[in-house]
């Protein structure tokens, strides 16, 4: 696609006006895009997703050297006000950019099998702009696919060194170091390709794999990666593979196996959250901040006096914190000030938080008792008898009884549409999720005995089955 561009310097921050329909640009913000220089004084902007080039512009490397000039460069769709700042649709790249289109042609190489060609190419582009963190990622896989696994891992290590923020290089060292059976040094780093995106395929699938071969059943990060495979990769084949092979080793059904994964994680199975959470990481790992925010304004506001809550607001306050620190010294930017009015700095910390290590208490509960009551999509009598007691009895004002109500039918809106079951109402089910919960932070507190002891009664579990339920729950 041939488009015109506009350059537009302002302090430390210029940016690329590109004249695009609505639709294309909402898209590249999606993708994971950078600029290339071309032969023939050309100027493409490339998907690192899908390998392909979206669109040439006729631009020379001139312009891509005063770019990087910069401290940010932002691209933008060209608003109807000619000059103005469409900042909603802004894309902010820190990153530097090739003058040789020496990156280019190692693409174009790499791409029809000619490795050899690709390394030089990347090399030459490296050496006239060493921070290249794309480039240095690529030259280790091309050096790594020739043979020459001393230098791809020095490549790797300088591409996470100058990009420290994209997971490519992490899971690409990891890949390299399981293939050497260095497996404790690939798992750490595949955990932190998924600390910059968790939905990283390559690292996301081989955690999980591993996590399974080394007999972690009950780990909840097994649970939770296995979800996101669930509902993201299910049409792949090695997903599927490693997906029934779970759920043999828990002795399940594929079918109860994703009833049991949707179980387990609550809330936070919803497909709406789910969607979110990965269009909010691929928004983040592009650079469209101000998109970024908007999607994880709308994320925290789903969950509400539910038991998602406090997970999804730590996971959006340490995304908030990320996007801080690299716009820190950027300059006045609405979006900014949205982050600052909408997610609090979060408190420092010794090791990094645990969304989960919270206790258990009464909305959570209760929460947890709607979900439950509302599985097959009504409330008969007994089920709004239990519900009122229960409300009597923990003091459930109702606004937010309202307010959790209609959380919990968006949660099975969504539960529904990624295949989970519609079933009766089941005590033991509502109490094992309980004993989860209670036990997220390895210790039960005495306001969670109560809930605990409070649940027996109420769901007449008797003592044999809350031991035997206890000793499923991992600790």
């Amino acid at each position: 696609m041939n488009t015109a561009v506009e350059l537009i310097e302002s302090g430390a921050v210029c940016r690329l006006d590109f004249d695009l329909p609505t639709t294309v640009w909402q898209e590249i913000m999606s993708d994971n895009v950078s600029l290339l220089t071309d032969e023939g004084g050309f100027l493409s902007l490339f998907s690192f997703i899908t390998g392909a080039e979206l669109l040439r512009v006729e631009a020379g490397a001139g312009l891509i050297a005063r770019m990087n000039q910069f401290g940010f460069s932002c691209l933008n769709r060209r608003p109807v006000e000619t000059g103005a700042l469409n900042e909603e649709v802004l894309i902010l790249k820190k990153e530097r950019f090739d003058c040789t289109g020496q990156f280019a042609a190692g693409i174009r190489n790499q791409a029809t099998g000619n490795i050899e060609g690709a390394i030089k190419n990347y090399q030459i582009a490296i050496a006239a702009e060493p921070l290249l963190e794309r480039a240095l990622n690529l030259l280790g896989l091309c050096q790594r696919i020739s043979g020459n696994v001393a230098e791809a891992e020095i490549s790797y290590l300088k591409a996470m060194e100058v990009g420290p923020d994209a997971p490519e290089a992490f899971c690409n060292l990891g890949i390299l170091y399981q293939k050497a059976g260095r497996e404790d040094e690939a798992q750490k780093l595949f955990e932190q390709a998924l600390n910059r995106d968790q939905f990283y395929f390559n690292a996301l699938l081989r955690r999980a794999e591993w996590l399974l071969q080394s007999g972690q059943l009950n780990n909840s990060p097994l649970s939770e990666l296995n979800l996101r495979l669930l509902m993201h990769y299910s049409e792949v084949g090695a997903v599927q593979r490693h997906l029934f092979s779970s759920a043999q080793r828990f002795d399940l059904a594929i079918e109860e196996y994703a009833e049991k994964l949707h179980n387990e994680n609550g809330g936070m199975a919803n497909a709406k959250i789910q969607s979110l959470q990965r269009r909010i990481e691929s928004l983040l790992i592009n650079g469209a901040y101000p998109a970024a925010i908007e999607n994880m304004q709308l994320l925290k506001s789903m969950t509400p006096q539910t038991h998602a809550e406090k997970v999804v607001a730590e996971w959006c306050g340490r995304r908030a914190d990320n996007i801080r620190n690299k716009m820190r010294n950027a300059g006045d930017f609405k979006f900014l000030q949205i982050l600052e009015e909408s997610f609090r700095p979060s408190e420092p910390s010794v090791t990094a938080p645990d969304s989960k290590k919270t206790p258990l208490g009464v909305a959570e509960f209760f929460s947890l008792v709607l979900l439950e009551v509302m599985r097959d999509g009504q409330i008969e009598p007994a089920e709004r008898d239990l519900l009122h007691r229960l409300r009597v009895a923990l003091h459930v004002p109702e606004d937010a009884y309202i307010t959790m109500f209609n959380n919990v039918r968006r949660q099975l809106d969504g539960i529904e549409v990624t295949g989970g079951l519609r079933e009766k109402f089941s005590h033991q089910r509502l109490f094992r999720n309980l004993c989860l919960a209670a036990f997220r932070d390895g210790v039960i507190e005495d306001g969670e005995k109560k809930i605990l002891g409070f649940a027996c009664k109420a769901f007449d579990i008797s003592s044999e089955e809350f031991k035997r339920i206890i000793a499923e729950v991992p600790k």
